[in-house]
Formats: structure tokens, sequence, C-alpha cells
């Protein structure tokens, strides 16, 4: 219910948007003219590329919900997750997280995923070559996102919230709900609900504020633009039809 997309990182199993986003095709990669190896963001030490930025928009659009590559928000949004779970992992690391129960869920995932690319390949004719790079490289990105959303969970419980933030968080929702004709129940019907939300949205502003992090906004608009139609018209301008007869003056 309240999973906004800035908090997408942290509700896939709830709301099947674990970042709400899905990765775009050949087409839309070689369009932009940009290589893999390009970076687009820089989180602490850490480099997140171009490829990487594809190959997590690629795995959540098998392993999440249907995305639009079109969609320059949702693949956007892809990014902003990316950044949010390298900070994530990167705590983990920092607090030597060991979880013996998570190691053997990991496997467990891993052979479910394996057969879910199994069952989807033959329902994404469509989109066979999203599949087809999936199938080879997934694993080491998808062992990346469940790591960073056990980590996560682990921490989430513990992080402290006053009864304001929570209402403020609320109020700023149902202003959002309210613009989009959505009807909300009273804040005292749902501030459960309202919590682990507002907690999981601090656990991360925490440690945003705490790393350095270098977002490579050039690379990032150029792929954006990429997806914008009316770009691609303007981009390609002197291919449009002119509506003046080249003779005269457009009278026939």
């Amino acid at each position: 219910m309240f999973s906004r997309s800035k908090n997408a990182f942290f509700y896939t199993a709830a709301a099947a948007i674990f970042f709400m986003a899905g990765w775009a095709c050949d087409k839309f990669a070689s369009k932009s003219g940009i290589s893999d190896s390009q970076v687009v963001a820089v989180v602490g030490d850490h480099n997140i590329t171009f490829g990487d930025w594809m190959k997590q928009m690629d795995l959540l659009r098998v392993f999440a919900s249907s995305i639009d590559p079109d969609n320059s928000e949702q693949v956007k949004a892809v990014l902003d997750g990316l950044i949010d779970q390298q900070l994530v992992l990167d705590a983990a690391q920092k607090a030597k997280f060991s979880d013996p129960a998570f190691d053997e869920a990991l496997k467990k995932k891993l052979l479910e995923s394996d057969l879910k690319v199994k069952e989807i390949k033959d329902k994404l004719e469509k989109d066979i070559q999203t599949v087809q790079r999936i199938q080879n490289n997934y694993q080491e990105p998808y062992k990346k996102m469940l790591l960073a959303r056990e980590f996560a969970s682990s921490q989430v419980n513990s992080v402290f919230v006053t009864e304001k933030e929570k209402r403020d968080w609320y109020e700023q929702y149902a202003g959002q709900a309210k613009k989009a004709g959505q009807r909300m129940l009273p804040y005292e019907k749902v501030k459960k609900e309202v919590e682990p939300s507002v907690k999981a949205e601090k656990f991360l502003k925490d440690l945003q504020a705490q790393a350095k992090i270098d977002r490579k906004q050039e690379v990032i608009e150029k792929y954006l633009n990429s997806l914008s139609i009316s770009s691609q018209m303007l981009d390609s301008k002197n291919n449009l039809p002119s509506v003046i007869d080249s003779k005269g003056d457009g009278k026939k």
C-alpha cells in the first residue's frame, strides 16, 4: 500500500516493485550511444556503470513487475534503487553481516529463479533478448539484490521514528494520493501500516547522508533523453516531411 518510488528498494515482495523498473532493450542502449563501461554514478568507492544500470533493469523486468523501458521516470528509478542497494551492501560489508539461514535461502532462491527464467522464456516473445541476456548473467546482480534486501530488512525494525515523522510521511503520501484521485483512510486507522515505510525511508536517508554519491548527470540525462519521443523528433528534424512546397509557398 505504502510503496512510493523512492521507497521501492524495500517492497518487492509486498508490492512487486523492488526498484520499480525494467531493463530497456538493446535498441535503447544503442541509440543512446553510451557504452556499458560508462560510469553513471559513484557510491563511495564503488562505480556504477551504464551496463550495471541496464543489467539491473533486465533483472527487475524478469523478477519484479511489468516495466515500460520508454518511461524515463521508471528507468531513472532503477538507477536510484541501484544506488540505494549499493549503500545497503556497503553497510552490510562494514557490519560484517553474516546469516547462515540467508545463505541457505539464497541457494533456494537461485534454484527457483532458474525455473522462473525457463518458465517465462516462452512468454516473453516480444522481449526474448532480455531473457537470453538474463539467462547467463543474472545470478550475480540477483544475489546482490537479495543480500541488500535481507540486510536492510534486518536493520529497519531497529530504526526509531517519532509520531511526527509518521504523521508527516502520511500527510505527504495522502497529498499525492488525493492528486491521483485516490481516497485515503484516516491516519489513526493506518498508522501501524505507515510505520515500516517511514522506518525504511529513514534507514536509507541515513545511509545516503553518510555516503558520498556522485551521479554522472550528463550520462544519465543522455540516456533518459534517448527515451523521449519528442527529443527523437527534434534530433531527427532534418528527416521530417516539409510542410512547404520547395517550389513555392506551400500552395498547390
